[in-house]
């Protein structure tokens, strides 16, 4: 509980004053200002939130692919999911605009739902087949627009709530909008950020890994199902976490 008493010391005042005078008009009225700057001022909260929990960043992987990728390109990112601040870090990481599919659930999540609005992200109702059926279309719409946006999904479609270092299965239907769509997709492997958290961990600071799993282009999947992408990303995420369970 401490823990969390001093990042409330740390964020309160600034957390308050950016949820009135951006995140809450921000997220009703996102059209209203361009996505660069609505992606700026979010990451610019989220990144003093963030430094508030001391977290310690091992993300050469991800600052080596944004430095080789093509800009012109919008890609679709894929990656395990063990913490609710998993989008969180990869939008402080991102140099460029990235957003997220995320549970309907999350928009009650006063700085994660926000966040994720104002980025024009998608809101999924795992409940309701029609409903998510719409949310992958319009993914795959923006995937294929000229707006400069990278979207990410967890194609574990949950929280993984057990052995973080290794993934519940990958749903393949998470690759189908970049499979429409024609576009890039890059699997990341993440760990540590799960303990942050945790009321129980006592930690002063957090060590948090991002590995790169692999690189698929249309190339690269032109001749198989999303059934096969979705076992071979995950087998290979489950490799990567294997080596950084040992580490």
């Amino acid at each position: 509980m401490f823990k969390y008493f001093k990042v409330i010391c740390k964020v309160i005042f600034p957390l308050i004053w950016s949820y009135f005078t951006c995140l809450l008009p921000y997220s009703i009225h996102p059209e209203k200002r361009s996505l660069e700057k609505r992606f700026r001022k979010v990451q610019h909260i989220i990144r003093k939130v963030l430094k508030a929990f001391n977290i310690n960043y091992h993300a050469s992987d991800l600052e080596e692919f944004y430095k080789n990728r093509n800009n012109d390109e919008n890609y679709l990112f894929i990656c395990n999911h063990i913490s609710d601040l998993d989008p969180l870090i990869f939008i402080a990481l991102a140099p460029r605009p990235i957003t997220f599919v995320a549970k309907i659930e999350t928009l009650k999540f006063p700085l994660v739902g926000r966040a994720i609005k104002i980025l024009s992200g998608e809101f999924m109702d795992r409940d309701d087949l029609k409903q998510s059926l719409k949310i992958m279309i319009n993914v795959q719409k923006k995937l294929a627009s000229d707006e400069k946006i990278d979207i990410m999904i967890f194609p574990e479609g949950t929280r993984n709530k057990g052995d973080v270092f290794k993934t519940l299965p990958y749903h393949h239907g998470t690759f189908r909008p970049a499979f429409k769509a024609n576009k890039n997709i890059v699997a990341f492997a993440i760990s540590g950020d799960n303990k942050v958290l945790s009321l129980k961990d006592k930690r002063k600071r957090y060590d948090t890994y991002i590995k790169k799993v692999a690189l698929y282009t249309p190339v690269d999947y032109k001749d198989i199902k999303t059934t096969d992408l979705a076992i071979d990303c995950e087998n290979k995420t489950n490799e990567i976490l294997s080596k950084m369970k040992s580490n």
